[in-house]
């Protein structure tokens, strides 16, 4: 029986999933991180890139420490993809529409909000998220938008918003802390990573390395999709994102850690054991697969 993967159907992760879908021992289903950390949470799924808080608040998991989706890790960084969209400067922003598909974010968005800015924020989840157009009209009612994902990288690309306050929250979290940010991580529930811990490891780094070597069909693929230019999404894929973890990654990620569960929104022990996997440079052999 394939190990069955909750996969992220944004840009971000795609490097990640890269030739898993052609590799029998999977069955990969795409949706948002949010339901990925809920298939792993009821036991739909074995394995998936799920939203890095998530591995903080499921049991029964282990996580890869060396692979993830975090900001590249040097100053000034930005993710592009993770925007507080605001009518007016973050200390006053009373009201914060967050979005259903996000976790991480969330919890982000609301830290900065609370502890960086001293915004006295009220959140809102919107069930059908600010995706798209739905942005505008969540600020017709809130004093700010969470916007994840492509749709995100999408408004930044487009400029529609620069009427606004934008904040990228990777930028900012680094601003605030001096560490990069650790947006996801690979999520194992323990049965499945016992049991094929002999060869899963390695076939994941060597899903990345030969997604980063596919950077180029990566471009030829998610432009159309996103109508936006190949360059951006180029840029968006060698500089703002990072896949593999370096030991500031860590320190930012144990620091929102803690500071989440300050604020109230992890319960227990924290993070669960991560494993280093087996680095590789080569891809995989087999048919290369597509990214859906």
């Amino acid at each position: 029986m394939p190990l069955r993967i909750a996969a992220i159907e944004f840009l971000n992760a795609a490097p990640l999933m890269w030739g898993l879908e052609a590799d029998p021992r999977f069955a990969l289903a795409y949706t948002l991180p949010s339901a990925c950390a809920d298939a792993l949470r009821d036991g739909t799924a074995d394995l998936g890139v799920i939203p890095a808080i998530e591995l903080a608040r499921i049991p029964g998991l282990v996580g890869l420490a060396d692979l993830g989706v975090a900001v590249a890790d040097h100053e000034g960084a930005e993710v592009r993809s993770i925007l507080l969209v605001s009518r007016r400067p973050p200390a006053q922003v009373r009201t914060v529409v967050l979005d259903a598909a996000s976790r991480t974010s969330a919890v982000l968005a609301q830290l900065l909000l609370r502890r960086r800015w001293g915004a006295a924020a009220t959140a809102v989840t919107s069930v059908t998220g600010a995706a798209g157009a739905g942005w505008r009209e969540a600020l017709e009612t809130a004093d700010a938008v969470l916007l994840i994902g492509d749709p995100a990288l999408q408004l930044r690309v487009s400029g529609a918003a620069r009427h606004l306050h934008v904040y990228d929250l990777a930028q900012e979290w680094r601003a605030w802390t001096g560490l990069p940010f650790v947006f996801a991580l690979w999520g194992i529930r323990a049965p499945a990573f016992e049991a094929h811990r002999g060869w899963l490891l390695a076939r994941l780094h060597a899903a990345l390395a030969a997604g980063l070597e596919a950077s180029e069909e990566l471009v030829r693929m998610w432009a159309p999709r996103l109508q936006i230019a190949p360059a951006e999404v180029r840029r968006y894929l060698a500089d703002n994102v990072a896949y593999r973890l370096t030991a500031a990654h860590h320190h930012g990620l144990r620091r929102f850690v803690q500071l989440a569960a300050q604020e109230g929104w992890i319960e227990g022990a924290g993070l669960p054991e991560l494993v280093a996997g087996t680095a590789v440079t080569a891809p995989a052999s087999g048919p290369a697969g597509e990214v859906a």
